[in-house]
């Protein structure tokens, strides 16, 4: 896990103190939150991704066995866990906000459109629902899921497992997701992976 002190305003972070944004990247995700006991955000990576999942725990097998998706939410609580240790406040976050290509393509998935609004709430339920459907789906039948881009057709299950881990290990009902497209790079030398 990096922490990164940043002072810089970032468009796609929940502005609401001891709350979270997540970017998900292909083979890390980034979890920026403020702490009421130190000044400024604080970044956390953990290096787990869409793709890191797919080609580590999936071992590209698609769709996934019912004991590599139980490993995956397993790998992201775990992660989410060292990064409560480190920041507790991370674990009494009242809202959230994911963002990046990934999460924005869980939305699509979700509303069953590729026209998403700039922000749009989506509750557990609903992603719980989507992760059900397209777990049990072929690729050549997922592809039919309104909303899902060719490009996110091998990694939206990840996605669901990464999203659905942190707002089970949060007890979050319900997230913000953002329009928000990102460069995919690897953390920054000063944050902290864990």
């Amino acid at each position: 896990m990096n922490a990164d002190a940043s002072s810089d305003v970032n468009p796609r972070v929940n502005p609401d103190a001891g709350d979270l944004t997540v970017t998900i990247h292909d083979r890390h995700t980034d979890l920026e939150a403020t702490d009421p006991s130190l000044p400024g955000r604080r970044t956390y990576a953990i290096p787990i991704g869409p793709l890191s999942l797919v080609d580590d725990v999936f071992e590209r097998r698609d769709p996934p066995t019912t004991a590599a998706l139980t490993n995956a939410l397993g790998i992201v609580h775990d992660h989410l866990d060292d990064v409560v240790i480190e920041a507790p406040a991370v674990a009494a976050t009242a809202s959230i906000v994911f963002a990046g290509h990934h999460a924005r393509s869980l939305a699509q998935v979700e509303i069953g459109s590729i026209d998403l609004p700039a922000a749009c709430r989506l509750d557990r339920a609903g992603i719980d629902e989507v992760f059900r459907t397209i777990v049990a789906e072929s690729p050549a039948e997922r592809r039919h899921n309104p909303g899902l881009d060719d490009a996110h057709l091998d990694t939206i299950v990840a996605t669901c497992c990464i999203v659905l881990a942190i707002m089970r290990r949060l007890a979050l009902h319900d997230a913000e997701f953002h329009d928000a497209v990102l460069t995919d790079t690897a953390p920054d030398a000063d944050e902290k992976v864990i």
